[in-house]
């Protein structure tokens, strides 16, 4: 049973002002949540709502937290799983607090650890890509083999010669992962993705505002990396994409998916159908990165793909001791 319900909002700083085309942000709000049972473990996911990734709004959150207090008290942890199903469309962000807290406890009464509830095969340590910017290019030759860039901020011409210089600084074991967050119109998209072939580009995500399936799959008819869907999943649908002929890989945001087993659920399904998956954070604490590790170490056992889990070193300080990751590896407690 559940015996107590916290709420902790926070607040967290950037180092420096995160820029996508969508916006800039200088700092990350959120909640905790922390539960216990009556067995005395406890357990705490966090919900970093991020409206224009396509999550409720904060207050949004906040309020939905406040309701679930009455209806998860004295309720066992199955109880409470079965309550967010309703939720997990319009308050992704508040469900995945309540879920990764009641999935952790779970563990904990099995004395496992999250991703072995998953999957008692998953991986103790992860790839991670290496997150720089364009404008300040900061590179590692002996650590991370996918670098992450956003693009779709300035000029096409502009960053395609941004990116040709980058490429030289990069080792040959090293390959850029460009994430345009739907920046460009389709013909847009096709000429950039025209000037990649020649460059040691491992994968592009979301290059195309308000996209359809018909418009992926002929993207990636011309390139031979991955055009990753992300955001647009929402839109698209799971099913028109897990029933899809030519469609390489989805990155998955547990924040933005309800959840850690939520997401590992969703996973489960896209790996059958032989697309690749990519876990990434949505800017949350390492309370939220150490939740959506343990699901990438669930459904990555053998460790094929670098997921986007170091941004936490992008805050000033963050809510709890981060994971260890050296040299572009995410070692699990």
């Amino acid at each position: 049973m559940i015996s107590d319900y916290t709420i902790h909002p926070y607040r967290l700083s950037f180092q420096q002002p995160w820029h996508s085309s969508r916006g800039q942000h200088n700092h990350r709000e959120g909640f905790l949540v922390e539960l216990k049972d009556d067995k005395g473990n406890s357990a705490i996911g966090e919900a970093a709502p991020l409206p224009e990734m396509g999550s409720e709004s904060l207050q949004q959150c906040h309020q939905k937290l406040l309701e679930m207090h009455e209806v998860i008290l004295h309720c066992t942890a199955e109880a409470v799983l079965q309550q967010l199903a309703p939720y997990r469309e319009h308050y992704p962000a508040f469900c995945c607090a309540i879920e990764s807290a009641t999935v952790m406890l779970l563990a904990k009464q099995q004395q496992l650890t999250l991703s072995q509830w998953f999957n008692q095969s998953s991986a103790s340590q992860l790839q991670l890509n290496q997150i720089t910017t364009l404008q300040h290019p900061v590179i590692n030759p002996n650590g991370a083999s996918v670098i992450k860039l956003k693009v779709g901020i300035a000029p096409i011409e502009t960053e395609l010669k941004q990116l040709q210089q980058l490429a030289k600084q990069l080792s040959p074991k090293q390959q850029l992962r460009l994430d345009a967050n739907q920046a460009w119109s389709f013909e847009q998209a096709s000429t950039f993705l025209q000037h990649l072939q020649s460059l040691p580009i491992e994968s592009i995500e979301e290059p195309i505002q308000n996209p359809t399936l018909e418009q992926f799959q002929q993207l990636q008819q011309q390139c031979h990396f991955p055009i990753a869907v992300d955001e647009s999943m929402q839109t698209i649908g799971l099913s028109p994409i897990v029933e899809s002929s030519t469609l390489q890989r989805v990155v998955l945001k547990p924040m933005l998916l309800g959840g850690p087993q939520s997401c590992f659920n969703i996973a489960q399904q896209l790996q059958q159908a032989g697309i690749e998956v990519v876990i990434t954070s949505t800017l949350e604490s390492s309370i939220g990165i150490l939740s959506a590790a343990h699901c990438a170490a669930a459904i990555d056992p053998h460790q094929l793909q670098a997921h986007g889990l170091d941004t936490a070193r992008l805050f000033n300080e963050d809510l709890t001791l981060a994971p260890t990751i050296k040299n572009g590896i995410l070692h699990l407690p």
